[in-house]
């Protein structure tokens, strides 16, 4: 079990360690829980939605996913932090790929990650531990895992559009030269945020959660406040988009070249602890 931080109140819930503290929730992090509260009587009163659906729903995030393993760089030994996992289907593939890997799943919301237990039976591949916690506090001691990852989660850790107090959490908890990949994250130069946040914002699929849109430049200051390395590769993938006119988008995107950093785009970040 990694180790936890001293003191800390956490109890199990079945599989889940959940940790943290109701009164320290946001607006915006209760609505995260009335989504999958939502979502979870679904699943209760409909027996057709379940893990074949669920599969279906998500099939272009795994296939973008799994397109995006080797960014990680893994050998296979590294002890690995995904966070926003919500039903775990990514650490699942990365043990499935990495059995030797110590792969923890986390997520804010307890009944997202009860249903992992489809994948791990599907896969035949068993996460090792799974913890429900606020990513500000993250229940772990300091210099835990040489990886921590986002797969299109990262932009509902912040407040306000102020990323600081979580990737000050997220270096706390990573060794020195550990990496955090933060993948396939929306993001806009300042200039576009106000339009680009009202679209996202605007979506009829979103069960009342508050999204998000990243922008780099103030990411990287806060990376440079906390001193570790700050890398943002832009990837304008169009093959596992959703609806023709967002393929559409990001396939003219792609052939934009540089001048794809002066638009709206999905971006890979990469954060290096010295």
């Amino acid at each position: 079990m990694i180790p936890i931080r001293k003191n800390l109140q956490y109890h199990q819930n079945q599989e889940i360690f959940c940790a943290f503290n109701e009164q320290s929730l946001t607006e915006s992090d209760k609505k995260e829980f009335i989504a999958y509260q939502k979502t979870d009587q679904q699943r209760s009163d409909n027996t057709s939605i379940e893990l074949f659906d669920d599969i279906v729903f998500k099939s272009n995030f795994i296939k973008t996913f799994q397109k995006l393993i080797p960014c990680l760089a893994l050998s296979g030994n590294e002890k690995i932090l995904e966070m926003g996992a919500g039903q775990g289907w990514a650490s699942v593939i990365l043990k499935n790929k990495y059995p030797n890997s110590y792969v923890v799943a986390s997520d804010l919301v307890p009944v997202a990650l009860n249903f992992c237990t489809n994948y791990e039976k599907l896969l035949n591949s068993y996460i090792d531990e799974k913890w429900a916690f606020n990513c500000r506090d993250i229940p772990f001691e300091d210099n835990q895992f040489d990886r921590i990852f986002t797969m299109a989660a990262f932009h509902h850790f912040g407040e306000n559009n102020d990323y600081s107090k979580t990737l000050k959490e997220m270096v706390r908890v990573l060794k020195p030269q550990g990496k955090i990949m933060l993948l396939y994250e929306p993001s806009s130069p300042r200039y576009l945020y106000n339009l680009a946040y009202k679209r996202v914002n605007q979506r009829t699929d979103l069960d009342g959660v508050d999204e998000d849109v990243l922008i780099l430049s103030k990411i990287r200051e806060s990376v440079n406040i906390i001193n570790c390395n700050f890398r943002a590769e832009f990837f304008p993938e169009f093959s596992y988009r959703e609806g023709f006119k967002s393929t559409i988008y990001y396939y003219v995107l792609s052939k934009l070249g540089r001048l794809s950093r002066l638009l709206v785009s999905t971006v890979n970040i990469v954060i290096e602890k010295k």
